[in-house]
């Protein structure tokens, strides 16, 4: 199964998240592949507009826990971490619009990939989590960018490692419209039709002046990329899996 799909729909680029078994969890070959196919359709002049969306009940649950805890030295955990950044480094330089359309969970990096999403729409039941801290770890995105974008609120939630509902999610400013699940890809075209009604040339230029400091992110990324082989995290990890195992 292709682990990150890519279509095009007349001038919009859709990308959906496709390992619906595992909520769409992103080891190094989705976080490759999520990026070439966001670079390419940044290059390509005829797309006006990205959708970023999953597969399944999930638009992601984060980093794939199971594939980080197989890391076993720094060439791996540089090696899944330059893929993830890569992912982060596509979406901070897109110069066109990205719609995210959350279907379900979002935890972890699956949630912090929505700091970077310009629009945000979500069926009602979905739920929001950055849990890193409960297995030794660190949420990258949020720590580096996300105050500047939610304020203390992403504090709260990376401390916490809190699970919230999309009304609250919208509430601090994470999702922008909250919808039925039946109603969710009617919104997304709404929401893209208002997108297509303004300049072009003046949508590059706000998302220029909107761009997040990718050396920021990347450092707390390569701090994460350490984090992963320590005793702490390997311990909680497995404490992880096998919990999940044991339901």
């Amino acid at each position: 199964m292709v682990k990150i799909l890519s279509e095009r729909r007349k001038d919009v680029c859709w990308i959906t998240l496709n390992r619906p078994e595992k909520l769409n969890a992103l080891d190094k070959e989705s976080w490759s592949l999520l990026a070439k196919h966001l670079r390419d359709c940044n290059d390509d002049q005829s797309i006006s507009a990205i959708v970023l969306t999953g597969n399944g009940r999930a638009f992601s649950a984060g980093d794939d826990i199971n594939a980080m805890l197989e890391l076993k030295d720094q060439r791996d955990a540089l090696d899944f971490f330059n893929a993830l950044y890569s992912a982060i480094e596509s979406l901070v330089d897109l110069k066109k619009p990205l719609l995210c359309a959350v279907n379900g969970l979002a935890y972890g990096g699956g949630c912090e990939i929505l700091l970077f999403c310009d629009v945000i729409i979500s069926v009602e039941d979905a739920t929001f989590s950055i849990p890193e801290g409960k297995l030794g770890l660190i949420p990258p995105m949020a720590i580096s960018v996300g105050y500047s974008i939610l304020g203390r609120s992403i504090t709260r939630l990376a401390l916490t490692g809190d699970s919230i509902t999309a009304e609250e999610a919208k509430t601090i400013g994470l999702v922008d419209i909250v919808v039925k699940r039946e109603d969710l890809y009617t919104e997304v075209e709404k929401q893209l039709e208002k997108i297509k009604s303004i300049d072009m040339n003046s949508i590059m230029t706000m998302k220029y002046w909107l761009k997040n400091d990718k050396e920021k992110i990347r450092n707390a990324v390569m701090e994460l990329a350490l984090m992963s082989l320590g005793d702490s995290a390997k311990k909680r990890m497995n404490e992880f899996i096998n919990r999940k195992r044991t339901r």
